[in-house]
């Protein structure tokens, strides 16, 4: 049994899948990322829950997610957003797996893979239109692209591209969409008709011209923001559906002037009670937080006092007996009114939502309404 756990509240999900194909032009499909064990959510669970709900497409990193997801959801249109290598595409023959193209050699080094075996390679092409990351450069990308199509072992059938910044850089992702309508232009112009999609939850926010076919909402079909204090277009307010505990290990009644956890950086300035609770920064609960996180045990929120340590940390109850042994505790979550989610926690270890998901280690996940 795991020290902490998730609780995945599905009926929540269900309701920013509905919400989000609401807010959306119709007809537009949803590509759910589902990368990085679905942003620490559980990949299977939330996939399957996904496409109870009409979600046909998703999206992962790699090529290793792709495969174990299809083994889950065999129906299901998988786009494996990394650049596979030639021998990883041997395992998407026969299967709804689309590798991306990033480059003219990469393309033709999975093309040449496939025909080795008699097989076309059907594959989604990514151009960088300003990311600068992976794809091929936007102002060659077209007439690459339509003569890689040609060639045989490629069919290349999607297009697609990321922006670098909807939210905190409007007038660059309007450059970015721009970049992007050209090469499809040009593109449809010799023949080609392609599966188009742009649009991160950022650009799902911001422009529902750039919905096109699809769009690939991450975090904000996980119930969070793509960026904070942002004005966008369309205020699409989906709620997170996990929650993370843990319990405590050990209570103890402390006088004033009581040193706690490495270094005494937080000295009891009252008689109080402290709460050791069973997690640490290896199961994701950044050190960061030491003297500035919080917590919710029975629906009070407790101020996490010290340094956060590897397994353990502790926690301030006050001076009113509040709790016991074995009770459980909110890391991230909401309880009668009190509420600490990701975004909070992220603001106070200077960084994104995303990375504070991702860090939770843990597999005992729970399911709630589960139908």
């Amino acid at each position: 049994m795991c020290n902490t756990w998730v609780e995945i509240d599905l009926k929540i999900l269900s309701d920013n899948i509905s919400l989000l194909k609401r807010s959306t032009v119709p007809g537009v499909e949803i590509i759910f990322v589902v990368k990085a064990n679905a942003y620490g959510h559980g990949m299977a669970v939330v996939a399957e829950h996904a496409f109870k709900n009409g979600v046909k497409w998703f999206a992962v990193a790699h090529a290793e997610e792709a495969v174990r997801l299809h083994k889950c959801l065999p129906e299901a249109k998988i786009i494996v957003l990394g650049g596979v290598t030639p021998n990883e595409v041997l395992e998407f023959m026969g299967k709804n797996i689309f590798p991306v193209i990033i480059g003219v050699e990469h393309a033709r080094s999975l093309a040449d893979k496939a025909l080795s075996r008699g097989s076309i390679l059907e594959c989604h092409a990514k151009i960088d239109t300003g990311m600068g990351r992976l794809g091929f450069g936007w102002e060659t990308a077209a007439q690459a692209i339509c003569q890689l199509d040609g060639e045989l072992g490629l069919k290349i059938t999607g297009i697609y591209s990321h922006f670098a910044s909807a939210c905190s850089g409007k007038t660059f992702a309007t450059i970015q969409a721009a970049r992007f309508f050209k090469v499809i232009k040009s593109c449809e112009n010799r023949g080609m008709k392609l599966f188009r999609h742009i649009s991160n939850s950022g650009g799902i926010s911001e422009n529902p011209a750039w919905d096109m076919d699809a769009v690939r909402p991450g975090i904000a079909l996980y119930g969070y923001s793509p960026g904070s204090k942002i004005q966008v277009k369309r205020n699409i307010k989906t709620k997170p559906f996990l929650q993370w505990k843990t319990s405590i290990v050990q209570l103890k009644k402390v006088p004033a002037g009581f040193p706690v956890s490495y270094d005494g950086t937080f000295i009891t300035p009252r008689e109080t009670h402290l709460a050791t609770i069973n997690a640490g920064y290896a199961d994701g609960y950044f050190r960061a937080l030491s003297n500035k996180g919080s917590v919710i045990i029975n629906d009070v929120k407790c101020r996490i006092v010290g340094r956060v340590t590897m397994n353990l940390s502790i926690v301030d109850l006050g001076p009113d007996d509040i709790a016991e042994e074995g009770s459980e505790v909110i890391l991230l979550g909401s309880s009668d009114g009190q509420s600490i989610w990701a975004d909070e926690i992220a603001e106070l270890c200077g960084t994104i939502p995303y990375e504070i998901l991702t860090s939770i280690k843990t597999n005992d996940r729970r399911i709630k309404n589960n139908n």
